[in-house]
């Protein structure tokens, strides 16, 4: 009497296979039989289907080994946990996209590693930009799009002329994703936005200070191309006060926490913004003087003064003073008034002295040019400390 061929049976096959009695091969999500047949392929097995597929076999393989594929002793236990890869996503489709894009984790690599200093003041506030906005980034797109496109114009101001080109298409590419979530949400902060909001409008300033670099037309850094960002700041101002209260209680916190960093400041700084304050003081005889501006804009080029020797690659000063402004100041300088522009002057010298930030660079110097030729003869003497601080004593006035 003959002996039956051993075989494996089939312990966890699909419903269609047990109905037709028929032997079947459990391959996931759709069995080879169900699939010939075009029908749907329903398991009814409550084991995990990655090990239903691996029970060993009593009697011949299923299926002929590959030639070369033969791996015995240590070798083959070393394999054996991986061999279980094998039965993920099996029969299934491709994804849709698989391929890494090299650009944008460059990119992302690149903000962590580098660009992200620009930004920080200290300690806590680098892991702000560094960690806790890129995991704000994961969960909001636009967000994403404003870090890769500052990461991007970082490496445009930084690389190879050659390789400025393509770097700014790609700043500017992700920049026009980003923006209309920031217009969006302009009027429209709330606890679920504000964190997103807040990161996304510092990013848009550094864009708008860096951007002006890569310009040679009426674009490229000036007193005009800087009142076109100080306008953008004032949005930047409503989305800050309106995210107050609730970043104030979230990682964010330290941003708004710039700490004492007036010991840092050097006793001829001090002096210099002393003679401002006593300018401002002196002005109230001639009339029509708005005193009480100026000593609030004052008050605010000293309060962040000495972040700028504590860091001075940090755009703390630049963009903090910036956002600070008020409607009223920003008239006078618009209207070119002379102690709006001495004012300037001043905040010129400490722009020169974060000129080692990618994003500022030589905006100090620009708009200092511009504003000497503005002032008569009895306003230049007040402007003598930025003055040398930007162009060195030699310089005449």
């Amino acid at each position: 009497m003959p002996t039956r061929r051993a075989h494996r049976k089939s312990r966890h096959g699909c419903k269609a296979c047990k109905q037709r009695r028929v032997k079947c091969d459990e391959a996931r999500p759709i069995c080879t039989h169900c699939q010939q047949r075009d029908e749907q392929c329903e398991y009814g097995a409550e084991a995990s289907y990655i090990w239903a597929a691996d029970e060993p076999p009593r009697g011949r393989p299923r299926r002929r080994k590959q030639p070369g594929s033969e791996r015995t002793g240590k070798h083959a236990e070393e394999d054996a946990p991986f061999q279980l890869l094998d039965t993920f996503g099996r029969q299934t489709a491709p994804a849709s996209n698989s391929t890494l894009d090299m650009v944008q984790l460059r990119l992302l690599v690149n903000w962590q590693h580098e660009t992200c200093q620009f930004f920080s003041r200290d300690t806590e506030t680098r892991i702000v930009w560094q960690t806790h906005l890129v995991d704000e980034a994961l969960k909001t797109p636009p967000l994403m799009h404003g870090i890769l496109a500052v990461s991007a114009l970082h490496l445009a101001l930084s690389e190879q002329a050659s390789e400025q080109a393509f770097w700014l298409g790609i700043a500017t590419a992700h920049k026009g994703q980003a923006l209309p979530f920031l217009r969006n949400g302009l009027g429209n902060v709330n606890a679920e936005n504000a964190t997103s909001l807040v990161g996304l409008s510092a990013l848009v300033v550094a864009y708008a200070f860096g951007s002006a670099l890569t310009e040679t037309d009426e674009n490229k850094p000036s007193l005009d191309a800087l009142d076109k960002v100080f306008v953008l700041c004032r949005g930047v101002q409503q989305i800050n006060k309106a995210s107050y209260p609730v970043l104030r209680q979230s990682n964010f916190a330290p941003l708004y926490s710039p700490g004492d960093a007036s010991l840092a400041i050097p006793d001829h700084v001090k002096t210099a913004l002393d003679c401002l304050d006593k300018l401002n003081t002196q002005c109230l005889h001639t009339g029509g003087h708005d005193a009480a501006t100026y000593t609030r804009v004052i008050s605010a080029i000293r309060e962040l003064s000495g972040h700028a020797f504590v860091q001075p690659n940090s755009m703390t000063l630049a963009a903090g003073w910036a956002i600070r402004l008020s409607p009223e100041y920003l008239g006078y300088l618009q209207a070119k008034e002379p102690f709006a522009l001495v004012v300037h002057a001043y905040y010129c010298a400490f722009l020169h002295m974060a000129r080692g930030n990618a994003f500022l660079q030589c905006w100090g110097r620009a708009v200092l040019e511009d504003i000497i030729p503005l002032l008569d003869d009895p306003w230049r003497p007040h402007i003598e400390w930025p003055v040398a601080e930007v162009f060195g004593v030699g310089r005449s006035l």
